[in-house]
């Protein structure tokens, strides 16, 4: 069961003949969505198919979110041919990022099982969560961004005072005020700063806290000097990460996901079953 949504803006030639590679081999239907309730029926009428989500992070996110809500995903096989502009998982587990290399790849391909991400609110992580405090951007705010850059002002980022905590061990309590908080299954958004090297199926996940770096630190960036190492991020891996106090908001999987003072993320060990090539 191969699912496409048709108001991704996608290369279509591309996908076309990545279907048309799966079809020279195996037994396909397509399923477009273009309503809101098109995908709940597409995995309802699946059967035991396989199914091949067609796009970025965001279209894995949006299905395995479903299945998962569905209670269906120990009983479903997913594959993906990536096609978009985030292709963070597909990357992060050796999967081609062209749809029809994908496609043959996959073809030949073997069942692996990768962890997920589930939060306080029963919702579901492929790839990362971020955690952030961000103003609009303004007119007022950009240019108060430019004068930052000049002045050693913050920019649109300002702090959080927030306690993170992974497992038992306390990384920061809310007297360090904190910029960033990644949460990382696979691999982080292009836009954070790195964690460590994520491994989806280790049972673990990869936590990177960023803080808001003090006036004097910021000189001495600018100036090309090291900073010391108590400004330097922390990083550290854990089954369980909690996070509470100021009120943060939150991206999952690139997608903005509200906004909460308090949440958890547990790891879900082998909670997905992907199909992937054998290399």
């Amino acid at each position: 069961m191969v699912i496409k949504d048709d108001a991704d803006g996608s290369d279509e030639q591309r996908v076309r003949a990545a279907i048309d590679a799966l079809r020279a081999q195996a037994d396909v239907q397509v399923a477009r969505l273009a309503m809101p309730g098109d995908l709940d029926g597409a995995l309802h009428r699946r059967g035991g198919r396989t199914v091949v989500v067609i796009g970025d992070d965001d279209h894995l996110h949006t299905v395995v979110s479903a299945l998962h809500r569905r209670n269906e995903l120990d009983e479903t096989l997913v594959a993906l041919l990536p096609d978009g502009s985030s292709k963070d998982f597909a990357t992060g587990v050796g999967i081609p990022p062209d749809p029809v290399e994908a496609a043959h790849a996959l073809l030949h391909g073997t069942e692996r099982r990768f962890d997920l991400l589930i939060d306080c609110r029963g919702s579901v992580a492929v790839n990362a969560v971020q955690l952030e405090r961000r103003r609009a951007r303004t007119g007022d705010d950009l240019e108060t961004a430019q004068a930052g850059r000049r002045s050693l002002l913050p920019d649109l980022a300002r702090p959080l005072h927030v306690r993170v905590q992974a497992d038992d061990h306390v990384l920061v309590d809310f007297d360090r005020p904190v910029l960033q908080v990644t949460v990382a299954n696979v691999l982080p958004p292009r836009r954070s700063a790195s964690p460590p090297a994520a491994d989806p199926a280790d049972g673990y996940a990869d936590v990177l806290v960023c803080f808001a770096p003090s006036l004097l630190v910021r000189a001495r960036r600018l100036l090309g000097r090291e900073t010391d190492a108590h400004d330097r991020p922390v990083k550290v891996r854990a089954r369980r990460v909690s996070v509470a106090g100021q009120r943060f908001s939150m991206r999952t999987d690139g997608v903005a996901s509200g906004s909460e003072r308090r949440c958890t993320w547990q790891v879900a060990p082998g909670r997905l079953r992907m199909l992937v090539p054998k290399s």
